[in-house]
């Protein structure tokens, strides 16, 4: 839902002639590294999405030109998990209720 609502919102503001795409507009483009604007890294197993129309044939921006990618583009090494605070969703290693004990004590302690 987030997605459409952002892609919603968008062509809002483009049919009103406030912003064009990227948006935000005003960002400077020749700060954000182009190279990869169009790519789609496939990290799914099997290669079925390389027939998307995301994946190959020109964007829908008008602005660049599709190209699909089994899986990174570099050979630098993928850096592991990171461990997000354990209040947030679950998303630990530590059994629920454990998570939950930490949550408290942090709270209890004012700590993030």
């Amino acid at each position: 839902m987030h997605q459409n609502m952002w892609a919603t919102a968008a062509a809002e503001l483009r049919e009103q002639g406030l912003e064009t795409l990227p948006v935000p507009s005003n960002f400077p483009q020749h700060k954000e590294n182009q190279e990869v604007n169009y790519q789609y890294l496939n990290f799914s197993d099997g290669a079925q999405a390389k027939e998307g129309s995301w994946a190959s044939g020109p964007s829908f921006d008008g602005k660049g030109e599709y190209s699909y990618h089994d899986g990174p583009t570099t050979s630098v090494p993928m850096p592991p998990p990171t461990h997000p605070d354990s209040r947030l969703y679950g998303t630990t290693e530590l059994p629920n209720t454990v998570e939950k004990i930490a949550g408290t004590v942090q709270d209890k302690l004012n700590k993030e």
